[in-house]
């Protein structure tokens, strides 16, 4: 679809949802006082599930998808404080490449008015997805973020917010040391962040509007699993998908929509994987394939991880947000391992809600990396860190993991060792200090 076409369906899903909304929103906030602060909320959300003609996909040298077991989405947050716009998108994709943030922004920013460093757009990193924009696929991925945009634009309404925290127990530290090298297991004693950040978005009636959420988990419960038979897998959102299908329907009788976002989760697998490794007595590690069953293991890893969310959202106390929206971007470049003449860049985006932060990184980042970001930026507000933003520059291990040896993580990697952690952490400081002031 050009840009053209896509401004005019984006425009006809304006009017369409204008035409609903107008029905039923008078209802909804009679009789409620308006908060005070003017900080204007919408949400909107898209399918972009492949079409079949795509199937069967091949994803590298994993079974190849051939249907769709659970919708994968598009979600949009739109804010307006004032003439101030910033808006956060969330993709079901195992990421969303420079090139394609590139255009979307573009497409964003024109559509909405909002500054190019004022949109923030996010991956949940499922894998059980198109892993290739080729083939069209870019095009669903667009039209899905454009039309969940134009649909939040629609539904500015007037909130407070209110963040807290919580604790989730299904991610674990995955590279385990075996027989003197490392591979993709369980190391309980490894750096790992339970938390679970949770954002409200209040109506003036004290219903939620939305409810972001971040977590640090791998959303690959089901990866390389054959979940539709021998030598065949079927889509899937992953835990993501179930967060927010369970979120959404806890909260359906008030319209509020969910966003689970993928926190430092570089080095964290879920706790239980439909396919996995075990190591035998003999020491030889023997791959299991849970199957179908996977689906089960999906789900009650969402949902435990939705209660906590739904817990958390439950006791914020939401206030007015009289702060303007702040928003800033940086780009830090790090030499590469094959050529450390040749630099790679990563990107690092904040934006600001009132009594919160949102920094978005492109990349996979480590727990211990986002650990030593929080000790030191002194944060003044909670912080909520959104990997796999703005582009993709792949994995970005802390400087520690590459002094301990070969991880996944660190042969996977295009950057040399001595300047992620550094040049991430202190473009952090300087975006959160400028913000502060």
């Amino acid at each position: 679809m050009t840009p053209g076409k896509r401004a005019w369906l984006a425009l006809a899903l304006v009017l369409l949802e204008g035409i609903l909304f107008s029905a039923t929103a008078g209802a909804a906030t009679a009789g409620t006082a308006k908060p005070r602060g003017g900080l204007m909320a919408g949400t909107g959300q898209a399918s972009i599930d492949p079409p079949p003609a795509q199937f069967p996909i091949r994803n590298n040298t994993d079974s190849p998808l051939v249907a769709v077991h659970d919708s994968l989405h598009a979600r949009a947050l739109v804010l307006q404080q004032g003439d101030s716009k910033a808006i956060v998108a969330v993709a079901d994709a195992i990421m969303l490449p420079d090139d394609f943030c590139e255009q979307a922004v573009a497409e964003i920013a024109a559509a909405t008015g909002a500054p190019r460093d004022h949109v923030l757009l996010s991956a949940t990193h499922a894998h059980t997805v198109p892993w290739s924009m080729d083939n069209g696929y870019a095009t669903v991925v667009l039209d899905g973020i454009m039309s969940a945009v134009a649909q939040a634009q629609q539904q500015l309404e007037p909130v407070r917010v209110g963040v807290g925290e919580g604790r989730a127990y299904i991610n674990m530290n995955r590279d385990e040391l075996r027989d003197g090298a490392f591979m993709l297991g369980q190391d309980p004693e490894g750096p790992s962040d339970k938390a679970v950040r949770v954002v409200g978005f209040f109506r003036a009636d004290g219903s939620p509007k939305a409810i972001f959420s971040n977590y640090a988990v791998h959303a690959v419960s089901l990866y390389s699993s054959d979940t539709a038979g021998a030598h065949a897998a079927m889509v899937s959102a992953d835990i993501p998908g179930v967060v927010n299908r369970f979120v959404d329907e806890h909260y359906a009788a008030q319209h509020a929509q969910s966003f689970w976002t993928s926190g430092a989760a570089g080095d964290q697998n879920p706790i239980l994987m439909s396919y996995h490794a075990e190591p035998a007595s003999d020491g030889a590690v023997v791959p299991s394939d849970m199957r179908t069953a996977g689906f089960t293991i999906t789900q009650r890893l969402g949902q435990a991880l939705a209660l906590e969310i739904i817990r958390v959202a439950g006791r914020l106390q939401a206030r007015d947000v009289d702060a303007p929206l702040r928003a800033a971007q940086s780009v830090i470049e790090c030499p590469t391992k094959q050529d450390p003449s040749r630099k790679q860049g990563v990107r690092v985006s904040y934006i600001g809600i009132g009594p919160v932060d949102l920094l978005g990184i492109s990349g996979e980042v480590t727990a211990l990396m986002d650990q030593h970001l929080r000790a030191r930026a002194q944060l003044a507000r909670p912080l909520l860190t959104l990997t796999l933003a703005n582009g993709y520059s792949g994995y970005l291990p802390d400087e520690a993991m590459y002094e301990r040896g070969s991880t996944f993580e660190v042969s996977q990697t295009d950057f040399a060792a001595g300047c992620l952690e550094e040049s991430i952490v202190a473009a952090a400081q300087r975006l959160l200090k400028r913000a502060a002031r």
